[in-house]
């Protein structure tokens, strides 16, 4: 099995970026970092701020990706969206993209999982 590596990394959410985009969200900053952890894209639909955590793995066995974002998970994105906004009162959700990659680094599956939270 492939090793897991910054690189994959960065293909899995720049995977997610250009699915989002061609679903007509602006992406408006990936990466976004605050005591809490990481945000990994924050874009706009609508008129709805959108914060996006990327799950990917690579091959089927072991779950799915979508499946390692528990509800500890979901609420650092909360605290760290609650953060971003500032005290600004706007719409807004927690989707997950999930991306499952074959041993080439090929997507397999991308799902896009939208207010999950």
């Amino acid at each position: 099995m492939k090793k897991w590596n910054r690189k994959t990394g960065n293909f899995a959410e720049d995977t997610a970026v250009r699915a989002l985009e061609e679903e007509g969200y602006v992406v408006l900053e990936r990466n976004f970092r605050n005591r809490f952890g990481e945000i990994d894209i924050i874009a706009q639909d609508g008129d709805i701020l959108v914060f996006v955590e990327v799950k990917a793995k690579i091959g089927p066995d072991f779950g799915l990706p979508e499946e390692m974002v528990g509800r500890g998970k979901l609420q650092k994105i909360r605290n760290m969206a609650t953060i971003y906004m500032k005290g600004r009162v706007v719409a807004c959700r927690i989707d997950v993209v999930a991306i499952v990659l074959n041993e080439n680094n090929e997507v397999q599956r991308l799902t896009h999982h939208e207010n999950v939270y």
